[in-house]
Protein backbone atom coordinates (compact mmCIF):
# COMPACT_ATOMS: atom_id res chain seq x y z
CA UNK A 1 0.00 0.00 0.00
CA UNK A 2 1.69 3.20 -1.01
CA UNK A 3 0.84 6.59 1.26
CA UNK A 4 -2.29 8.01 -0.91
CA UNK A 5 -3.84 4.67 -0.37
CA UNK A 6 -2.85 4.65 2.93
CA UNK A 7 -4.47 8.10 3.16
CA UNK A 8 -7.76 6.77 1.68
CA UNK A 9 -8.15 3.74 3.94
CA UNK A 10 -7.22 6.33 6.93
CA UNK A 11 -10.26 8.97 5.85
CA UNK A 12 -12.55 5.24 5.05
CA UNK A 13 -11.94 4.19 8.64
CA UNK A 14 -12.35 7.28 10.51
CA UNK A 15 -16.07 8.61 8.56
CA UNK A 16 -16.89 4.77 9.36
CA UNK A 17 -15.52 5.60 13.10
CA UNK A 18 -17.78 8.42 12.87
CA UNK A 19 -21.01 7.36 11.66
CA UNK A 20 -20.78 4.65 14.01
CA UNK A 21 -20.53 7.47 16.78
CA UNK A 22 -23.39 9.21 15.72
CA UNK A 23 -25.86 6.22 15.28
CA UNK A 24 -24.78 5.08 18.52
CA UNK A 25 -25.12 8.19 20.23
CA UNK A 26 -28.04 9.90 22.57
CA UNK A 27 -27.52 13.26 20.43
CA UNK A 28 -30.58 12.79 17.76
CA UNK A 29 -28.76 15.58 14.62
CA UNK A 30 -32.30 15.30 12.71
CA UNK A 31 -35.06 17.86 14.39
CA UNK A 32 -38.38 15.69 14.59
CA UNK A 33 -41.28 16.79 13.52
CA UNK A 34 -44.49 17.03 16.39
CA UNK A 35 -47.21 17.56 13.99
CA UNK A 36 -48.11 17.18 10.61
CA UNK A 37 -51.39 17.70 8.94
CA UNK A 38 -51.88 16.20 5.53
CA UNK A 39 -55.07 18.47 5.04
CA UNK A 40 -53.12 21.82 5.33
CA UNK A 41 -50.75 20.67 2.64
CA UNK A 42 -53.71 19.18 0.54
CA UNK A 43 -55.59 22.25 0.64
CA UNK A 44 -52.37 24.44 -0.13
CA UNK A 45 -51.87 21.85 -3.20
CA UNK A 46 -55.51 22.54 -4.53
CA UNK A 47 -55.68 26.27 -4.17
CA UNK A 48 -51.90 26.65 -6.27
CA UNK A 49 -52.84 23.93 -8.72
CA UNK A 50 -56.46 26.31 -9.01
CA UNK A 51 -54.48 29.18 -9.64
CA UNK A 52 -52.90 27.85 -12.24
CA UNK A 53 -55.47 26.67 -13.96
CA UNK A 54 -54.63 23.10 -14.04
CA UNK A 55 -57.49 20.74 -15.32
CA UNK A 56 -56.75 18.60 -12.19
CA UNK A 57 -56.02 19.59 -9.17
CA UNK A 58 -53.54 18.05 -7.04
CA UNK A 59 -54.98 16.39 -4.24
CA UNK A 60 -58.06 14.78 -6.74
CA UNK A 61 -57.69 11.33 -7.51
CA UNK A 62 -58.39 9.80 -11.20
CA UNK A 63 -60.48 7.30 -10.64
CA UNK A 64 -63.59 6.36 -12.36
CA UNK A 65 -65.47 5.94 -9.29
CA UNK A 66 -65.66 9.71 -8.03
CA UNK A 67 -67.70 8.57 -4.85
CA UNK A 68 -64.21 7.29 -3.46
CA UNK A 69 -63.02 9.76 -1.42
CA UNK A 70 -59.97 10.33 0.98
CA UNK A 71 -59.86 9.91 4.32
CA UNK A 72 -57.45 13.13 5.88
CA UNK A 73 -56.15 13.00 8.94
CA UNK A 74 -56.11 15.82 11.63
CA UNK A 75 -53.22 16.87 13.55
CA UNK A 76 -53.35 16.09 17.29
CA UNK A 77 -52.44 19.02 19.21
CA UNK A 78 -49.57 18.59 21.55
CA UNK A 79 -50.23 18.82 24.86
CA UNK A 80 -47.95 20.08 27.92
CA UNK A 81 -48.05 18.53 31.12
CA UNK A 82 -48.53 19.29 34.04
CA UNK A 83 -52.23 21.32 32.46
CA UNK A 84 -53.88 23.86 34.54
CA UNK A 85 -57.49 22.12 35.24
CA UNK A 86 -59.17 25.32 35.64
CA UNK A 87 -58.01 26.91 32.32
CA UNK A 88 -57.88 23.32 30.81
CA UNK A 89 -60.04 23.16 26.94
CA UNK A 90 -61.83 18.94 26.80
CA UNK A 91 -59.09 18.38 23.81
CA UNK A 92 -56.41 18.99 27.21
CA UNK A 93 -58.36 16.89 29.69
CA UNK A 94 -58.68 14.03 27.06
CA UNK A 95 -54.69 13.66 26.69
CA UNK A 96 -54.42 12.51 30.62
CA UNK A 97 -54.32 9.38 30.63
CA UNK A 98 -57.87 7.65 32.07
CA UNK A 99 -59.56 10.61 31.08
CA UNK A 100 -62.03 10.13 28.12
CA UNK A 101 -64.56 12.81 26.67
CA UNK A 102 -67.71 11.82 28.91
CA UNK A 103 -65.39 12.54 31.92
CA UNK A 104 -63.72 15.43 30.26
CA UNK A 105 -67.14 16.97 30.05
CA UNK A 106 -68.38 16.49 33.12
CA UNK A 107 -64.94 18.17 34.70
CA UNK A 108 -65.62 21.37 32.73
CA UNK A 109 -69.11 21.18 34.07
CA UNK A 110 -68.30 20.80 37.29
CA UNK A 111 -65.58 23.51 36.87
CA UNK A 112 -68.51 26.18 35.84
CA UNK A 113 -70.74 25.22 38.38
CA UNK A 114 -68.32 25.69 41.16
CA UNK A 115 -66.22 28.36 39.93
CA UNK A 116 -63.37 25.94 39.42
CA UNK A 117 -60.97 23.65 41.50
CA UNK A 118 -59.45 24.65 44.66
CA UNK A 119 -57.28 21.13 45.48
CA UNK A 120 -57.36 17.36 45.08
CA UNK A 121 -60.76 16.97 47.70
CA UNK A 122 -62.89 19.30 44.98
CA UNK A 123 -61.31 16.65 42.17
CA UNK A 124 -63.17 13.35 43.82
CA UNK A 125 -66.35 15.19 43.80
CA UNK A 126 -66.28 14.74 40.10
CA UNK A 127 -69.21 12.19 39.19
CA UNK A 128 -66.76 8.93 37.59
CA UNK A 129 -63.81 10.06 39.80
CA UNK A 130 -62.98 8.02 42.47
CA UNK A 131 -59.39 7.67 45.19
CA UNK A 132 -57.51 5.97 42.40
CA UNK A 133 -58.33 7.47 39.41
CA UNK A 134 -57.77 11.07 41.32
CA UNK A 135 -54.55 9.95 42.36
CA UNK A 136 -53.34 9.15 38.54
CA UNK A 137 -54.99 12.78 37.55
CA UNK A 138 -53.18 14.62 40.31
CA UNK A 139 -50.00 13.87 38.23
CA UNK A 140 -50.77 15.32 35.42
CA UNK A 141 -52.45 18.80 36.63
CA UNK A 142 -52.02 21.76 38.91
CA UNK A 143 -54.12 23.98 40.67
CA UNK A 144 -54.38 27.36 40.09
Amino acid sequence: MNGPEKKVFILAVLLLGLGIFVKVSPWDPLPRIETFSYAEEENAAFQESKAFGSANPVGEKQSADKKTKKKVKKAKKVVHFPIAINSASLEELCAIKGVGPKLAERIVEFRTLHGGFRGPADLKKVRGIGKKKAENILTFIVFD
